[in-house]
């Protein structure tokens, strides 16, 4: 398992160094450096909302089961005084 995870990041620098190397060759980079047009945008704006929609179900949660972790006090209810008997 170590002999696998320790080729990992000699796949990755080989990888890099030849793909540095083909952008050598006399072909034009592109200009465009991160493309992300509408469709892009609107899976981070839903990625975005599910992420907060979670947020707020989970605390509500949490804030529930506290609720009903908490011990409650007891209700005391006075006896009823026997007024023949006084």
């Amino acid at each position: 398992m170590s002999v696998v995870l320790a080729l990992v990041p000699v796949a990755l620098v080989t990888g890099a160094i030849v793909a540095s190397a083909s952008t050598a060759d006399g072909v034009a980079a592109s200009n465009m450096q991160f493309p992300i047009g509408p469709v892009g945008i609107a899976a981070v704006v839903v990625g975005l909302g599910g992420l907060v929609t979670g947020l707020v179900r989970h605390h509500r949660r949490i804030a529930a089961a506290a609720v009903l972790a908490t011990p409650r006090a007891a209700v005391i209810e006075p006896e009823p005084v026997d007024k023949a008997a006084a």
